[in-house]
Formats: structure tokens, sequence, C-alpha cells
């Protein structure tokens, strides 16, 4: 089975291994008061934090899920809020942060343009730093161009880029990603990563309502504890896991000359093209492929053993989408390739 749907996506084999030492090691039936697990996720914290160059002033907290991050950010972060929005997924963050905070401002752009930030934008900034919907993103330097001009805290969602992509943390004050793309690893974990700035904010609001309150999970964090049951075999895993793998600088180069490689063979596929035509503002970590012949493509590839990202949102019956994620190995690229130049020849 080949496996190119953008999350949950293709897994690490040596997972399966993980799972086996994880449950002979007991450390499943551990209280998340207990010193094992306190031990387990102050190294998981450490080595993500190794792994995602991630500065030692800035906090990590585990979720869920990255919804639930959309969340937390509503309830303990965000003032006044302007989305950037191109697609499906930024207009549901932004949507969902409405309903809790009462309202939210939202600037929008096409699929093919490169955004840039109003001047002076005195709010904080929400945007969707890997659009998952239809395979746009905003490259480091457009990242920098937006923390340049705002004044407020700048979130970033990167659920299907963190891990894939060499982001300058700095450059943030909130990450939100997520275990199942480009971690390579399965659903259930969501990763929050805060800088002192946007701490900071938490304490002003004060706001400790609800029991995933920044400043709660600050306080259980500290003491390398959880405010909630967590997810011990997700955390466990992406400990070992990250024990494995090089840093995130060394897998970028390896998803970048790859995605050169994708955008290449679309740009001669006849049975369909790229969607976003601007080189500038293309996704390193999801292709979206457009054709008048999806649901063909997609049953070809099906009976064939290929799983591919069916379309989404406004672009749901024209596109199908393909995950570049590290876990995905370069020989199952090239049978993809081969099946698709069979079928546009058929």
């Amino acid at each position: 089975m080949y496996n190119f749907y953008p999350g949950p996506s293709r897994i690490y084999p040596v997972v399966k291994d993980f799972v086996r030492e994880a449950f002979e090691s007991g450390i499943l039936e551990k209280n998340h008061r207990s010193e094992d697990f306190m031990r387990l996720l102050e190294q998981a914290v450490s080595l993500l934090k190794d792994h995602l160059n991630i500065p030692a002033s800035y906090k990590v907290f585990f979720t869920s899920s990255a919804t639930e991050c959309w969340e937390i950010c509503a309830q303990s972060f965000l003032n006044d809020a302007v989305f950037y929005t191109n697609g499906a997924f930024g207009e549901k963050w932004r949507m969902y942060t409405e309903r809790i905070t009462g309202a939210t401002e939202e600037c929008t752009f096409g699929i093919g343009e490169i955004p840039a930030p109003r001047r002076p934008e005195s709010k904080d900034i929400c945007i969707v730093a890997n659009e998952t919907s239809n395979g746009t993103a905003f490259s480091p330097d457009m990242i920098r161009t937006f923390r340049a001009a705002g004044k407020g805290l700048l979130v970033l969602d990167a659920v299907s880029s963190l891990g894939g992509v060499d982001y300058d943390i700095s450059q943030g004050d909130i990450w939100i990603g997520c275990s199942q793309k480009c971690l390579g690893l399965p659903s259930g974990l969501g990763i929050l990563v805060m800088s002192p700035a946007a701490l900071e904010r938490a304490k002003e609001k004060n706001d400790r309502r609800y029991y995933n309150s920044a400043l709660f999970m600050e306080e259980n964090f500290d003491r390398f504890q959880t405010p909630y049951t967590p997810n011990i075999l997700g955390i466990y895993l992406l400990k070992r896991l990250l024990e494995e793998r090089e840093n995130v600088r060394d897998t970028a180069i390896k998803l970048e000359k790859r995605a050169a490689e994708i955008y290449r063979f679309l740009d001669n596929f006849q049975g369909g093209s790229a969607l976003v035509h601007t080189p500038a503002v293309r996704s390193l970590t999801v292709a979206a492929v457009e054709s008048y012949r999806v649901n063909e493509i997609a049953r070809y590839l099906s009976e064939n053993g290929v799983t591919v990202g069916k379309g989404y949102g406004e672009w749901k019956t024209n596109t199908f989408r393909i995950a570049n994620f590290p876990a995905i190995p370069d020989a199952d690229f090239a049978v993809l390739y081969r099946l698709l130049r069979n079928f546009a020849g058929q």
C-alpha cells in the first residue's frame, strides 16, 4: 500500500517496534504524575526543541489535536485577531475563533497571490503557514515579512509542514503542529509552541475558565506533568522517533529537492497540472493537482494500491492532493509517477 494522503499519512515503519517497546516497558500503565512519565515528558519536549531548533526561551505543550490548539489560542492568547486566509483550514480556524472571542477580522487572498500584511498591523496576526486544502504556503521569507509588520502576536498553523520545513521558530509567537503529518506518527498528539511574549499575553488575559487554559497547562508542564490524562503512547512514540531522526534542517533539504521533482512532473503531466501556478507560494509538503479526471485518477490509483488525498473545500471536485512528507520513501514516488504516466497514456 502506497499512502500519499495528506494526514493521517505514512507512518515510519520503525514505529511498530516502538509501540511494542512502549507496551513492554510498562510506561503506558504509569500515572501521569509519576516520575517515569515526568521523565518521559521532559525528554520528549527536549528532543522536539532540538529537532525543530526551538529557542530555549520558548515552551512546548502537547494537546489532543491541532484543533484543540486553535481553541487554546482563542481562549488564552488572542485579543483582536486578523486572519489572512486563502483556503478551507484558515477559514475554519477563523470561524472557530470567532465563536469563542466574539469577533475576528479576515483578509483573503488568492491561491496564486503572494500575501502582504497591512502596514502597520496592530492586531494579532493569524496565518496558515501551509494550507492543506489547496497546497499553498507561506515561505520563511514571507513569515519574516509578517513578523516585521505586526505589533501583536504572530500565530502560525503549521500542521502539515512542521517537521518538514526549516522554519525560524523565533519569527512566530505561537506555532501549531501535530503528529500525523510531517512527523510520521499516528494521530492524536497536537503540538503547541509558544514564545515568552505569548505566555506574557496569557498572563495579561488571565483566563482560567478552561481545563486547557494556557496558564493551567504551563503550571503543569513546568513540572513535566499535564492537567489532563495525556496520550502517553503518542508522547513515547515521539520521543523514540526523535532519538533517531535527523535535524529538521536536513529533512527540509531533502523535501525541497523532492518537491521540485513533484512540480516538474506535474508540469509535464498530461492528465492534469499543479493547482498553484505561482512557485513562490507552492507548498513543499502538500501538492494539489487540478484535473477534470479526478475521480478516474483516484480510482485507477486505488486499484493499484495507491492512496492520494481527495480535493478539499472549494477544490473538492477538481483536485487531488499528494503529500510530500518525510516518512514517504522516494521509491513510493517512483511508483506514483509510473502509474500517473500510465493513466495519462491510456
